[in-house]
């Protein structure tokens, strides 16, 4: 008999050993039962698995037969009362008093570790995103890109993985060369926050061409930047840097921060690229053109079906998928480069972003085990492209690049091209400076009239952080594969599926705690006796399934899980809060303001995960 006190980690034991009995070659792993419970019901149990359905194929039996078969063969397990099946779903029903105390004091023990897992086992993982072009502000577009960047790199850590926030800044494509063609021919001073400055420029400059026929003075001015001695490169990098430290206030109004950015014209200066385009020749996977439309063109036939991907152009310029395949090859330690770092800015979190520079030091960046690219869903040929390339160089053991494709955002007005403007909307603009500046204005108006927010001598700070937890869980609670539609209503809820209203309930639980006059929760054995099957145990039920929530968003790439289990979790706690008192509660107060605080250490380390900040009193 398992001695372990933990029921959940016994349930599983005892359905491994099972399992090997009833079917010795299922081939599935302890750790895959793992990843298969759930919280059923409450009439089903405490914990349920369908891992029945897996194996009726294999064991020629209905999902039905095959959970009574291994039902049977479970037996007794420490600090579970019953183990039953039902419809092929096997249910653990758990020890109230022993799972309660269990739970409750690995809270307390843990602390904001609660919840953190070893999964990633110190593998690093770079996480790109949200790599906007040099020559515009932060459109919603590109914010969501950045929130879910942020959010599964935090996930990450927190899963045990050495996690390096990169950005990638790509300035040498066409939109650089149309906004320096500018700067050398027209008179227009910049005016306010500079990247807002060059979109604007870059949109009516690409009215201008169009109607003057500009393309091959553009082109020209293409083929200049490449060579990093040139004037015109100089130029363009400075005005570059410029726009990326006016995009980066946003990133820090919004409290996201990186590591490192790699600028494109680094990977082509350090000879990176030609390096990469070497080995792709060398291992086939690139050829010369010699007929066709793409006569004289290096081209790749990896992944483009009947048509071949361009490299480099005819004129020697290399396309955007060439030099993104040399920097990937780097991030994963394919190639080794010689990039220097040197400090960019310093960010509002105490650390320094580097950036990739033509005098610095050398420094421990790159060579990761996994790359996830935070990139849109029209992406998703490219980035076939690119793992098909990499593939075929490593053959899988130089890591694995991963595309965490997110879908489009709901804009009334239409598209977010920054080339046609689309990102300014309908009299106004749709940036990210923006969004933030509107949501903040119609906070400040519902907590200077909100009756829950009594705190209205720091409204204006409250406001703040209400409107950075309404935006990145609007953008967050969805499924990143999913279009969103920003909802003012359903952002700014205080009573409902929104950031604000997880925060509220974090603030009602500090408010509790505060009232009760200690944050001593540490409880004794007469204590969890006076935990019932009600309210109460569901909410330790749920605290302690918060682990394999974190894991299964880490593993799934979507912190929409962790953002469904918060509001969850603050619907049950005005549930319990309501139905059983707290501070009347009699001989049963110790233990549940001990759940009480439980519920707001999770809460507190859930949405930190998403970026957004606690508030203590509202």
């Amino acid at each position: 008999m398992d001695t372990n006190n933990d029921p959940e980690e016994n349930f599983l034991h005892a359905m491994a050993r099972a399992l090997s009995e009833a079917c010795p070659d299922s081939g599935i792993t302890e750790l895959e039962m793992r990843y298969s419970l759930f919280l059923p019901g409450r009439d089903y149990g405490d914990v349920s698995t369908a891992i029945a359905y897996r194996l009726s194929g294999k064991m020629k039996k209905s999902p039905a037969e095959v959970a009574e078969t291994l039902t049977k063969r479970i037996g007794t397990v420490v600090g579970i009362s019953k183990v039953t099946h039902i419809n092929g779903y096997i249910n653990a029903t758990f020890e109230e008093k022993g799972y309660t105390a269990l739970i409750l004091n690995k809270v307390l023990r843990s602390g904001n570790g609660f919840g953190s897992s070893r999964m990633g086992n110190g593998r690093k993982a770079i996480i790109e995103s949200p790599s906007v072009n040099p020559n515009k502000p932060w459109h919603i577009g590109h914010l969501r890109s950045a929130l879910l960047g942020d959010a599964v790199s935090n996930i990450f850590s927190f899963c045990g993985y050495n996690v390096e926030r990169e950005d990638y800044i790509d300035d040498l494509g066409l939109q650089m060369a149309v906004v320096l063609w500018g700067s050398m021919n027209l008179a227009a001073k910049p005016t306010g926050k500079y990247d807002q400055f060059l979109g604007e420029q870059y949109v009516e400059i690409n009215k201008l061409i169009e109607s003057k026929k500009l393309e091959a003075e553009i082109t020209l001015l293409l083929q200049k930047m490449e060579n990093s001695a040139s004037d015109e490169a100089k130029k363009a990098r400075k005005m570059a840097e410029e726009c990326v430290k006016a995009q980066y206030e946003t990133a820090f109004a919004y409290g996201i921060y990186h590591d490192v950015m790699v600028w494109e014209s680094d990977v082509v200066r350090e000879r990176l690229l030609s390096s990469a385009i070497a080995l792709l020749r060398e291992n086939d996977l690139a050829r010369m053109a010699d007929d066709g439309e793409y006569k004289g063109c290096l081209v790749t036939d990896v992944g483009g079906g009947d048509k071949a991907k361009v490299l480099l152009r005819s004129n020697g310029v290399p396309t955007y998928l060439a030099k993104d395949i040399a920097f990937h090859m780097w991030k994963l330690g394919i190639l080794h480069s010689n990039f220097r770092f040197a400090g960019f800015i310093a960010q509002p979190n105490g650390k320094e972003v580097y950036s990739t520079a033509e005098n610095g030091r050398e420094m421990e960046f790159g060579s990761a085990e996994i790359a996830i690219n935070v990139i849109g869903s029209a992406q998703e040929h490219p980035q076939s492209i690119l793992r098909g390339v990499l593939n075929g160089i490593s053959g899988g053991r130089h890591g694995e690049v991963v595309h965490m494709s997110y879908g489009e955002i709901g804009v009334k007005g239409g598209s977010l091209s920054g080339r046609e403007g689309g990102w300014l909307g309908q009299g106004r603009n749709y940036t990210a400076d923006d969004l933030l500046r509107e949501v903040k204005s119609k906070a400040l108006e519902i907590v200077l009239k909100s009756e829950k927010i009594t705190d209205k001598s720091s409204a204006e700070i409250i406001a703040l952080k209400v409107a950075i937890a309404a935006i990145k869980f609007e953008f967050l609670r969805v499924d990143p594969s999913k279009k969103v539609t920003f909802e003012w209503e359903r952002a700014l809820n205080f009573d409902g599926n929104s950031g604000p209203y997880c925060m509220y309930t974090y603030a009602r639980a500090s408010s509790i705690l505060t009232r009760a006059g200690t944050t001593d929760t540490a409880l004794g054995e007469r204590d969890y006796a006076e935990i019932t099957r009600g309210y109460d145990f569901e909410i330790v039920k749920m605290i302690g399934s918060a682990g394999r929530i974190i894991e299964k968003a880490c593993r799934e790439l979507r912190p929409n899980v962790i953002a469904e289990y918060v509001v969850d979790l603050s619907i049950l706690f005005s549930k319990f809060y309501e139905n059983m008192p707290v501070l009347k509660g009699g001989d049963a107060m110790t233990l549940r303001l001990a759940i009480v605080h439980a519920v707001r250490q999770v809460i507190y380390n859930m949405i930190r995960l998403l970026g957004i900040e606690a508030v203590e009193k509202m």
